[in-house]
């Protein structure tokens, strides 16, 4: 006995949403791959301006790190939407004393840099 056109019909839609599904997860799984890179990248950028800052103001970088505080979604002057993340650094002036600083990086480049 063969299948009638119904049944076809819902063995079709079913292989076509599990195709769907597939496609979903995979882009979704992507995006989450391309987050997680782009932010070790800024993570890496905002140290290296953490050390640049720290050299040039004749301060220690303490812990040689940066610590990712804050994303937030915003727009850029052309109106794109882009990532602004804000690091957080700790320096000493002294070598007894601890100070926080910041980094803010928007897209991929560093915006602003505080101490």
């Amino acid at each position: 006995m063969q299948p009638g056109p119904s049944t076809r019909a819902q063995a079709s839609t079913k292989s076509g949403n599990v195709d769907v599904s597939g496609l979903l997860l995979l882009i979704a799984l992507g995006l989450v791959l391309w987050f997680w890179h782009n932010t070790l990248r800024m993570r890496e950028l905002a140290l290296q301006a953490a050390q640049e800052i720290c050299q040039r103001q004749q301060l220690q970088l303490l812990d040689a790190t940066v610590t990712l505080r804050r994303i937030t979604l915003r727009r850029d002057a052309a109106g794109r939407a882009i990532l602004q993340r804000t690091f957080q650094f700790t320096y000493s002036a002294a070598g007894d004393d601890r100070h926080n600083g910041f980094i803010i990086t928007a897209g991929n480049h560093v915006e602003q840099v505080g101490l």
